[in-house]
């Protein structure tokens, strides 16, 4: 394996490694690729790596997941997807959510502009405590569209990822832009996390374009440094 590659989380390396079996013609466009338990005996790795590597390539549009049914190829990748440019991910085995709040709602102006919508359209609000193995590691403000958030409500309390589902309705991500700051955990923050108020916190504020271009996510979360890896990784 490659330098380049050892230096990736293990999940990652195996994407890439999907991503070059449907590059090179093994598995095409519409056909079903193996099986997770024939994934896991081919690339020696845990379910979990699998199911991660699976949800990235769902997300991205390259692979496509229905309940039921086989994981199949829906599109070949067009671009280089061997250099991730910017690696993220939390900490831990077990991730897990809980739904803080949950909402249809028209008082959010900040995200209504993030997502190019007037002022005054609904959007749907959801708040949600992040766990890595029963822990508590971030605090998450999604907002999306309301005929987006629609096809969601069902799985904002058992999906740590909400996006597969969403690539169910071939809503997919073309874009992701990210920022990242820092600031000081408030009262209210730093009960949810178990940590003292002021104690520091990484903040990933993001705004997700979807097929056509447009912004179909805008997200806040603020994790604990300890439970978060940022990794920028620029040439090959």
């Amino acid at each position: 394996m490659a330098d380049n590659q050892k230096k990736l989380p293990l999940y990652t390396q195996i994407k890439n490694k999907m991503v070059r079996n449907i590059k090179e013609g093994k598995w095409n466009e519409g056909e079903t690729i193996p099986s997770e338990s024939q994934l896991m005996e081919y690339y020696n790795v845990s379910r979990t790596t699998i199911r991660q590597a699976v949800r990235e390539l769902v997300q991205a549009g390259i692979l496509e997941t229905r309940r039921g049914a086989p994981t199949k190829v829906r599109l070949r990748p067009k671009v280089d997807m061997n250099n991730p440019g910017i690696i993220h991910h939390e900490q831990g085995h077990n991730l897990t959510v809980k739904v803080l709040r949950a909402e249809d709602t028209n008082r959010h102006y900040f995200a209504a502009r993030q997502l190019k919508r007037p002022d005054e359209e609904e959007l749907f609000s959801l708040d949600r405590l992040r766990f890595a193995d029963d822990r508590p590691i971030a605090i998450q403000q999604m907002y999306l569209p309301a005929e987006i958030g629609e096809k969601i409500k069902d799985k904002t309390g058992t999906d740590f990822d909400l996006f597969p589902h969403l690539g169910r309705f071939n809503i997919h991500y073309t874009t992701i832009k990210e920022n990242v700051s820092a600031c000081n955990a408030t009262r209210y923050e730093a009960d949810l996390l178990g940590i003292s108020p002021g104690e520091a916190l990484i903040v990933i504020e993001r705004v997700t374009f979807g097929l056509d271009y447009l912004p179909m996510e805008y997200s806040r979360t603020k994790y604990l440094p300890a439970s978060f890896q940022y990794k920028i990784e620029i040439g090959n």
